[in-house]
C-alpha cells in the first residue's frame, strides 16, 4: 500500500515575495488614504474660510444698505482751470472738487487718446485743486491736459445715456440688472454720498422745508461732512503662482488686487482737517490689476463694486470675494445687494 507523502512544496502562511507585494500595495493604498484625508482637511478649512468671509461681507451689506436708503449719490466731476503739464506732479487746478474723497484717483479725458489716470493724496484749499499728484497710474500713460480738460472720480460706474448699440468708445463695460442689461462708464470702485444730518446730534433732519445734507466726521455731525465708499488694495494675487484661472477668462495670467472695502468722511469746509478712515468688513475682495470692474466670474459681464444709476436711484454693490484656501485652489464667491436710494442725486 502506498503511504501518501507529505506535500513540501506546500507551505502555511504567505512566501517572502507575497509579503513584499502585499506590504506594497499597503503602502499605497495608507499613501492614498493619507492623501485623501489631508485634501478633505484642506476643503473643510477652505469653505469655513469662505463661509466666514461670505457672512462678513453680508453683514457689511447690511449695514449699508441701511445707512444707503436715506443717502443721496453724487457723481463727482470737474475740468481743469489751468494747463497740466507732462510729470508735473504738484497740483492740478480744477473748477471745484466738492465731492471728490480726500485721496483717490482722478481720471482725465476718458473719451481721448489722452486718458490718464492721476493719483492725489489731498484735497487742495478752497477746494479748487488737488495736490500731492502721482501721473500715469492704472496702467495709464502720462500726458499734457490742456484748460477745459473734463474730469471725474475714478471710483466712479453710471450707465451711459446711449444703450442701443453704443460705439466701444463710449463705454466700458456692461452689466446684468434685475431689468435687463446695461452700458456703463467707470470702474465702480467707490461711491460718493452724504446723508440727512443734525448738527446738534439730534433727529430734526429738516431746514425749514429742506433736508441738511451731510456726515459725521470723527464723531461730530457737520453740514460741510461728506463721505464715500471706496475700495482700498491691500495685497495681491497672481494666477501664474496660484495656478488657477480665477476669473476663468481661459489664460492663467492675470494679477488681482485683493483688498477692503473703507469709508471716508471728511470735512469740505476744511479740506486740511483729519480725516476719518474706517474700514468695513473683510480685506478679501478680488479686483482684476489695471481693469478694477472688469469681469471676474466669466459669465461675459463685468463686475463693478459700485454700480450707480441715477435715474432709478438704483445703487448695486458686487463683491467678489476670495476665501482661505490652498495655493492651487482658490475659493471665490459673489455678495450682492441692490439698494435704492430715496433721495434724488446731486450735482457737484
Amino acid at each position: 500500500m502506498d503511504t501518501a507523502k507529505p506535500n513540501t512544496t506546500s507551505q502555511a502562511g504567505f512566501s517572502l515575495l507575497e509579503m513584499v507585494i502585499a506590504s506594497t500595495l499597503l503602502t499605497f493604498i495608507l499613501m492614498a488614504s493619507f492623501a485623501l484625508i489631508e485634501r478633505n482637511g484642506h476643503l473643510s478649512v477652505s469653505t469655513l474660510g469662505i463661509a466666514a468671509a461670505e457672512q462678513n461681507a453680508q453683514s457689511m451689506l447690511y449695514r449699508l444698505e441701511r445707512e444707503l436708503a436715506d443717502a443721496r449719490g453724487a457723481n463727482p466731476l470737474a475740468a481743469v482751470t489751468t494747463d497740466l503739464q507732462e510729470g508735473d506732479t504738484t497740483a492740478l487746478q480744477v473748477d471745484s472738487s466738492l465731492g471728490f474723497p480726500p485721496f483717490g484717483t482722478l481720471l482725465l479725458e476718458r473719451d481721448t487718446d489722452d486718458r490718464e489716470r492721476i493719483s492725489y493724496n489731498s484735497l487742495g484749499a478752497s477746494l479748487l485743486s488737488f495736490t500731492g499728484l502721482e501721473r500715469a497710474v492704472a496702467c495709464t500713460d502720462d500726458e499734457f491736459h490742456a484748460r477745459g480738460s473734463a474730469l471725474l472720480w475714478d471710483g466712479l460706474a453710471e450707465p451711459i445715456e446711449l444703450q442701443q448699440s453704443p460705439p466701444a468708445n463710449l463705454f466700458d463695460g456692461r452689466v446684468r440688472e434685475a431689468d435687463g442689461i446695461y452700458f456703463f462708464r467707470g470702474n465702480g470702485s467707490g461711491f460718493s454720498y452724504r446723508v440727512p444730518i443734525d448738527p446738534s446730534g439730534g433727529t430734526d433732519f429738516l431746514d425749514g422745508d429742506s433736508i441738511r445734507w451731510g456726515a459725521e466726521v470723527r464723531g461730530v455731525p457737520l453740514t460741510s461732512g461728506w463721505q464715500a465708499l471706496v475700495f482700498s488694495p491691500r495685497s495681491s494675487l497672481s494666477e501664474v503662482d496660484l495656478r488657477e484661472d480665477v476669473n476663468q477668462d481661459g489664460d492663467r495670467l492675470d494679477v488681482f488686487d485683493v483688498g477692503q472695502i473703507r469709508r471716508l468722511a471728511w470735512d469740505t469746509a476744511d479740506p486740511g482737517a483729519p480725516i476719518e478712515d474706517r474700514g468695513l468688513g473683510p480685506a478679501v475682495i478680488l479686483q482684476e490689476r489695471c481693469a478694477w470692474g472688469s469681469d471676474l466670474d466669466g459669465d461675459g459681464f463685468e463686475d463693478p463694486l459700485f454700480y450707480w444709476d441715477t435715474e432709478r436711484r438704483m445703487l448695486h454693490i458686487r463683491l467678489v470675494i476670495i476665501g482661505h484656501a490652498r495655493a492651487d485652489i482658490p475659493v471665490v464667491r459673489r455678495v450682492e445687494a441692490s439698494v435704492f436710494l430715496r433721495n434724488e442725486a446731486e450735482d457737484t
